[in-house]
């Protein structure tokens, strides 16, 4: 019995570690959004109608975006994450993104809830709210 007690705590602090180390693990739905479009304008992603998942695993990420009914967009590939930002290298994607080209954002994860924005020259040209899904929220596990 001693021993059980003693090894409880290092089971703990492993998985502990585990979850730290990779806080984007699992699945995240699009709450909210905007985007700089090409002409340089600022759209909202509730305008479109966006509905989006993206789901990321310990090496690599993978999203669909629909708006509306329509499909509006997907990629996957690799990504990292520092202290503070969190760099897409999508291998895939349906938005004629140049090999190569990597998406840095800055974030936060506060609970199941995560802020990123992305900054090209000075100027925000993505920010996005994003809410991890628990088994329980997903329709086909009722």
């Amino acid at each position: 019995m001693r021993r059980i007690v003693l090894f409880l705590p290092v089971i703990f602090l492993l998985v502990s570690a585990s979850l730290h180390a990779h806080p984007f693990v699992g699945t995240w739905e699009l709450v909210s959004g905007e985007y700089i479009d090409q002409d340089g304008k600022r759209v909202q992603y509730s305008d479109l109608n966006f509905k989006s998942l993206k789901v990321i695993t310990e090496q690599h990420f993978s999203f669909v975006t629909m708006a509306g009914e329509a499909f509006w967009s997907a990629g996957a590939g690799q990504y990292w994450f520092t202290d503070d930002q969190y760099i897409e290298l999508p291998s895939y994607n349906s938005f004629s993104s140049p090999k190569g080209k990597k998406y840095v954002f800055t974030y936060k994860i506060n609970g199941d809830e995560w802020h990123n924005e992305r900054w090209e020259n000075g100027v925000r040209v993505e920010f996005e709210v994003w809410r991890r899904n628990k088994p329980e929220e997903h329709e086909s596990a009722k």
